[in-house]
């Protein structure tokens, strides 16, 4: 990620870049959010997994517990997983958004920079 903060910088310091390198930087910018919402998909993948695991395993805790001490740790077990599949989600709304947001501010910066190019300099 620093190599693309030093061209997008470079860029928007008035570097000449061409048309086809601002293209590829939105198209790295695009890649690099894209490799990372995969990341995030799998732990919310495996988290979903492992809460609604704990919640299954406490609901059959509760029906088939052999006492009263069993049955607490059930509903305790299963208020955990039920708990968990919800922040797992809205973890992952959050974390979606985020990406989202820096992926079309990325995208404007390197517009930006596409635009100040084709500006006349500046003469003092």
């Amino acid at each position: 990620m620093a190599d693309m903060e030093r061209e997008l910088r470079r860029a928007l310091a008035g570097d000449k870049l061409d048309a086809a390198r601002h293209e590829a930087l939105r198209e790295e910018v695009r890649r690099m959010y894209d490799r990372r919402m995969t990341t995030v998909k799998v732990v919310t993948w495996v988290g979903h997994v492992l809460f609604l695991g704990m919640l299954v395993g406490g609901i059959w805790l509760v029906v088939c517990g052999p006492g009263m001490a069993a049955r607490l740790l059930g509903v305790i077990i299963a208020l955990m997983g039920d708990s968990g599949l919800v922040l797992i989600k809205l973890w992952y709304w959050v974390v979606n958004a985020k990406y989202s947001v820096l992926t079309e501010v990325k995208a404007l910066e390197v517009q930006v920079a596409a635009i100040a190019e084709r500006l006349p300099p500046k003469n003092p």
